[in-house]
């Protein structure tokens, strides 16, 4: 036997000399045909030279000639599995377990057979015993961990990492790739929650930080969330133009716009390409209280000169179409519909640019190809970051979960982050809900699983992540509605926009890059909301209460010399403004405005008017309830703070602007026969307010006119049955008839 020339080759092997001693091998074959070890060892030679299929013709003569040779059945498996043959690997490997059943290394190429073969229970014991048998192979799991990130097999990867961490709690690495293979596959949350321990093992390096930071903000994490990770990034490198960024988007949800600028003025010092820093400067003005007009006119200039940089761009070339994905999911364009004008010019190039950016970021995903809806059951999805008990729920979800399911497959997918009352609604009343923390691409992914006929999104234009998938084509049909009541400017990929016919002005058609959609009265299926007191009666001489609840948004320059008018006409009113901001420099802000301008009235604003931030709910309607009078906000009107106003019976003077978002009150009060608190203008604006404030009988008589037909702006029937009628009868624009 050549027991001393076979060992002379596994001595060679041992160096690494895996080529020699294949040549070793050869010879010893030739010379002895009959020796299985002589088979063996050049079989396992040429296993470490990558030639696999030489192996396996070597190895089967090796167990044809002594099948009792267990390396001989594990060079087998290997080889087996090398070739995509993972059955007979596991054969091989088992055959050798049987043979010995100790042998660490045959155990551990069990576990990747059967994990090749989705038996991921059976992998993690057969691991297991290789781990028992020899610790080095918890580091393996680490490796094969590596091995399939590399090849993209994230979730491969997150399993064998997954097992590494089980046993390695304290490695920092492990953690790190856990994290990165779980927000490569999509499950945000696990990778945050792997990225969590990985800073907990290591709180002041900045690698775990930053990728808990890009995590948290990639699920659409909120402020209060996100914050303090990147603060804490931004000490420990104040260079990182990423984190200086997602600090500036931090801030802007803190409504701190001052702070947040200079982050991106510093981003853009240190990397002037930085596209998703420009973009935000771009979409965000200085403060969210403008200081006068002339602010408000030099951030739309801003906006549309910024807007020319990115139509510039050409974002199929790679150093543009890598920055895609985190600028269009950056901000959104919200600013925009609170300056009083149609812009619709402007909200087409944002969707326009927009889309450029959604097809360069979610190339792998692209549009869906227009098909005829067919005669049946029709699937309808409702995309939005808004149903919880948002405003635009309160609008939208009543009228949706009423069509019949009979007709409609009805299925919500939520990106916020607040589950309620409203959100548990929507999980027991529609086919399908989807929630939680997720990428752009993995909504994409399960509203596309989904098959939707028609795509519903209820506030474009809202929400960063919802233009960022509205700007792509998933169904036959897609919708926008006056959940946010402006154009999408979205031509491509909306087709229709919802609003109400009340509210709507004659031209309305020209304001829209959509087709309009008139819904009858408000548009709405609103709940009817819990009875309330009957109000009672102002007593004579008494402090006269007017109150404005309208956001901060709202509020533009153009209110405080109307607000300052009517409390100079009425020395007995006091007017309270709840202008819906969490911060305090908002509130300042806005009073320091104001104050100015009250002066020039002879007013004493400190004395006369109080500015407060969001309240609680029942103290936000203790405030209406107090109220004699409510002034409607200008250019963008109230829409469920009026309907909270009406329902409680209080009067509300508004002056309708030429856009839908302007005419909301408007088309409340015109559906009640309310015309008398309508202005014509601002000086009839002031006229009314002042003449209500110091007429107690004249508000008594209103609030009764009110109270005897307010339930009519609610449970209105007609528009579910409008709206069920559309969604069945619905086809894509230009859309011929044909087979289904």
């Amino acid at each position: 036997m050549p027991t001393k020339q076979i060992e002379q080759a596994w001595a060679q092997l041992a160096r690494g000399d895996a080529s020699a001693a294949a040549e070793r091998f050869a010879g010893i074959v030739r010379q002895f045909p009959q020796s299985a070890e002589a088979h063996a060892g050049l079989g396992h030679a040429l296993l470490r030279l990558g030639r696999d299929d030489q192996a396996s013709i070597v190895l089967t003569r090796a167990a044809e000639l002594s099948p009792r040779l267990p390396q001989v059945w594990r060079d087998l498996g290997l080889a087996a599995l090398r070739r995509s043959d993972p059955g007979r690997a596991e054969s091989a490997a088992r055959q050798s377990l049987a043979l010995d059943a100790r042998d660490a290394n045959t155990w551990f190429l069990l576990g990747q057979t059967l994990f090749a073969l989705t038996r991921f229970d059976d992998a993690e014991s057969a691991f297991a015993r290789a781990a028992a048998l020899h610790p080095s192979f918890v580091e393996a799991r680490f490796k094969l961990g590596n091995l399939a990130f590399d090849k993209k097999a994230f979730t491969a990867a997150s399993r064998h990492y997954r097992a590494f961490v089980a046993v390695r709690a304290t490695d920092l690495n492990g953690w790190i790739n856990f994290g990165l293979s779980l927000a490569s596959g999509g499950d945000l949350e696990g990778a945050r929650d792997a990225f969590e321990r990985a800073v907990a093992l290591a709180p002041d390096q900045v690698k775990p930080l930053a990728l808990l930071a890009s995590v948290l903000r990639q699920g659409g994490a909120p402020s209060t969330a996100l914050a303090p990770i990147v603060r804490r990034v931004v000490e420990l490198s104040p260079e990182s133009v990423d984190m200086r960024v997602q600090l500036a988007c931090c801030l802007f949800d803190e409504n701190n716009y001052r702070d947040a600028h200079a982050s991106l003025e510093r981003a853009l010092e240190l990397d002037p390409d930085n596209l998703t820093a420009h973009w935000l400067r771009l979409q965000m003005p200085g403060a969210i209280v403008a200081a006068d007009e002339a602010a408000r006119e030099a951030f739309l200039q801003h906006w549309r000169d910024g807007m020319a940089r990115f139509e510039a761009i050409d974002w199929t070339l790679p150093q543009f179409a890598a920055q895609a994905n985190a600028t269009i999911t950056a901000g959104a364009n919200f600013h925009l519909a609170y300056l009083g004008q149609p812009l619709v010019a402007e909200q087409m190039r944002n969707a326009a640019v927009l889309r450029r950016m959604a097809l360069a970021a979610y190339a792998d995903r692209g549009d869906v190809a227009v098909r005829r809806i067919g005669n049946g059951r029709r699937k309808i999805a409702v995309f939005s970051s808004s149903l919880d008990a948002h405003s635009v729920s309160r609008v939208w979800s009543p009228a949706l979960l009423a069509l019949d399911p009979q007709e409609f497959e009805l299925a919500g997918f939520y990106t916020g982050g607040v589950e309620d009352g409203s959100t548990r609604r929507w999980r027991d009343g529609a086919a399908q809900f989807e929630s939680g923390t997720r990428s752009v691409g993995a909504w994409i992914d399960a509203l596309r699983t989904f098959a939707p006929d028609v795509v519903i999104f209820p506030d474009i234009g809202m929400d960063r992540f919802v233009q960022a998938v509205a700007s792509l084509r998933h169904a036959p049909v897609q919708i926008a509605t006056w959940g946010h009541p402006v154009t999408s400017g979205m031509a491509e990929t909306i087709d229709y926009f919802l609003s109400a016919d009340a509210c709507e002005p004659d031209d309305a058609d020209a304001h829209y890059a959509e087709t309009l959609v008139r819904l009858p009265r408000l548009g709405s299926y609103l709940d009817l909301p819990v009875p309330v007191d009957v109000r009672s009666s102002t007593r004579a001489g008494a402090v006269v209460q007017l109150l404005c609840t309208q956001s901060a948004d709202k509020l533009h320059p153009g209110h405080d010399t109307l607000f300052a008018r009517i409390l100079a006409a009425v020395p007995v009113a006091r007017l309270d403004v709840l202008c819906s901001t969490t911060t305090a420099n908002v509130v300042d802000a806005l009073a320091a405005r104001m104050r100015g301008a009250f002066a020039g009235h002879g007013v004493d604003f400190d004395a006369r008017c109080r500015i407060h931030p969001r309240l609680p709910l029942a103290e936000y309607y203790a405030f209406i309830e107090r109220a004699d009078v409510c002034l409607d906000s200008l250019d963008f009107s109230g829409c469920v703070t009026s309907l909270d106003a009406l329902w409680r019976d209080t009067p509300i003077v508004t002056l309708p602007g030429r856009l839908m978002r302007g005419r909301q009150t408007f088309g409340m009060l015109k559906l009640l026969g309310m015309d008398e608190l309508i202005a014509s203008d601002g000086d009839d604006y002031v006229a009314i307010a002042a003449r209500l404030a110091v007429d107690a009988a004249a508000r008594d008589s209103i609030s009764a006119r009110i109270r005897a037909r307010k339930a009519e702006l609610f449970r209105d029937a007609r528009t579910v049955a409008t709206l069920a009628h559309f969604l069945r009868t619905v086809q894509a624009p230009g859309s011929q008839p044909g087979a289904d």
